[in-house]
């Protein structure tokens, strides 16, 4: 079987070097270490594919033409192949452990054996120097900084797949990417960027990195098939980013800082500033100045703006989130129904906005919650009443509560991957537009008595004033897209229907 396949493999080399392609010594090179790599793990052997020499199977190298080594037994008794980490520090142990855990029995190589071997269980994993561990295996993962990648035995990795997992730190340049780097040094070898987005924490703990996602990103197709084979032996998904220009994007991945939040948290920090400056010049300096006493201020009046400024503050703040988590999905909507199409792309500021709905939702239960402790204390001091709109006003805010707790609580990935897309769908809708009713009634009922108050120095309203008739505008907005004819065609338009144009026939 492995002259078959080396017969396969010159005829192609052969067939190269016809083309003026490669060279033979090159060729035979490649066979080398391609001969025998890939061997099914019933001990069959190889076959060779004879297309570029290439042999399948998941076993490991065997003494063949210019072979290098040889493998430990597997499980089944085949021949396994070994796996080469060059380096000791936190990643390579914890490939180690990984790769163990699968079945594999990987080769530790370092400048010093003798420290690593203190914490490699001999069981699991050898341990050699450098330039006689790469000689163990053709899959090679670079685990060390990738300052010292000029270190490596270039001469020592002519056609092996060698996989780097570092990380570049903030901000260095993007492009040239560390894979790309490290490629131009290694020319001859098979560079694939992938584990640098998982830490050695996670892959050391087996229910923390079972069915993580891994980028992985090369120029050569069989060759990120056959790291993304070992991904997939380590309990790990593997997912194809392309070429291996495409490695500076899979190394951002570890660098994002709350991408998802920026949007979320400068619109927070807005709208809540926005509320306490209202807060403060209507119940602080407005009736100061409009005081007929021109010689001092009330300086009691600024006494409440630790506890009652800032927790009135918050509940606005949240108010306004969880309407701006609804508000984009009426806007879409009602562009479609213009537009009698699902398929054109909605304006880049709506599309953004729309992808931020999570965040909102979140955040708003956030200042929510911060808002019913702070108000908790608050009313405590001032009494509780016995009236129908105080107790109502209770209501209606510990059930606003409970059904943005239970939003929240769905919305997290844990949960919602174990519910059906009609469960998640139900839940986001009808407790999501349960929660803006509520909230309208909470602000409606705890401030209807000074929603006709008169304006604070002539021109400034109160938060109360603002934020009730956003409210019942958003609740407007939604009616007539529940008119059972809107409805209708707005589900036809979300399920691919389109709209003929005038100058098209009409759909049947």
């Amino acid at each position: 079987m492995s002259n078959a396949v080396q017969a396969n493999g010159v005829s192609h080399d052969a067939k190269n070097n016809e083309h003026g392609h490669t060279s033979q010594a090159y060729q035979m090179d490649i066979l080398g270490h391609e001969n025998g790599v890939r061997r099914l793990d019933n001990g069959a052997g190889g076959h060779g594919n004879g297309v570029g020499g290439n042999v399948n199977g998941v076993g490991e190298n065997v003494n063949g033409v210019g072979g290098h080594g040889d493998g430990g037994k597997g499980v089944d008794g085949a021949t396994e192949r070994r796996i080469v980490l060059v380096g000791s520090g936190d990643m390579a142990r914890a490939m180690v452990t990984c790769l163990a855990a699968a079945g594999h029995r990987p080769v530790v190589a370092t400048r010093n054996p003798a420290r690593a071997r203190k914490w490699v269980n001999s069981d699991e994993a050898d341990v050699m120097k450098v330039e006689d561990g790469v000689m163990m295996g053709d899959v090679v993962v670079v685990a060390i900084p990738a300052k010292y990648h000029h270190t490596l035995p270039a001469h020592l990795l002519i056609n092996k797949v060698v996989v780097d997992v570092s990380n570049r730190a903030p901000g260095d340049p993007r492009e040239p990417s560390l894979a790309q780097k490290l490629q131009s040094i290694l020319p001859h070898s098979h560079v694939v960027k992938a584990f640098n987005t998982v830490s050695a924490y996670v892959l050391q703990r087996e229910h923390l990195h079972r069915g993580r996602e891994i980028p992985i990103c090369g120029d050569t197709a069989w060759v990120k098939e056959r790291v993304a084979d070992l991904v997939r032996n380590m309990g790990l998904v593997p997912v194809d980013r392309g070429g291996l220009k495409a490695a500076f994007e899979i190394e951002d991945i570890p660098l994002a800082f709350f991408s998802e939040w920026k949007l979320t948290a400068v619109l927070s920090a807005v709208i809540f500033f926005f509320f306490w400056l209202l807060s403060l010049f209507r119940v602080q300096i407005c009736p100061n100045l409009d005081s007929n006493n021109n010689e001092t201020w009330d300086w009691s009046l600024f006494e409440v703006i630790p506890l009652n400024t800032t927790q009135y503050s918050l509940a606005f703040a949240g108010c306004a989130l969880l309407l701006l988590c609804y508000i984009p999905g009426m806007i879409a909507a009602y562009l479609q129904l213009w537009r009698g199409t699902k398929y054109s792309h909605f304006p880049s500021w709506l599309d953004n906005w729309l992808k931020a709905r999570k965040q909102l939702g979140l955040m708003s239960l956030l200042m929510g919650s911060t808002h019913g402790c702070m108000a908790i204390f608050s009313k405590m001091s001032w009494g509780m009443g016995d009236d129908w709109v105080q107790q109502t006003y209770i209501a209606c805010g510990v059930l606003l509560q409970a059904v943005m707790v239970v939003m929240g609580i769905t919305s997290l990935p844990s949960v919602s991957t174990i519910l059906t897309w009609r469960e998640f769908a139900a839940v986001q809708r009808y407790l999501g537009w349960s929660s803006v009713i509520l909230v309208t009634a909470h602000l409606t009922v705890a401030t209807y008595r000074g929603l006709l108050y008169p304006l604070s120095c002539v021109v400034i309203p109160s938060s109360a004033q603002v934020m009730v008739p956003v409210c019942f505008l958003t609740l407007l907005m939604k009616i007539p897209l529940l008119v059972p004819c809107v409805d209708s065609h707005l589900t036809k338009i979300r399920a691919g229907y389109e709209r003929p144009s005038k100058s098209s026939p009409a759909q049947p």
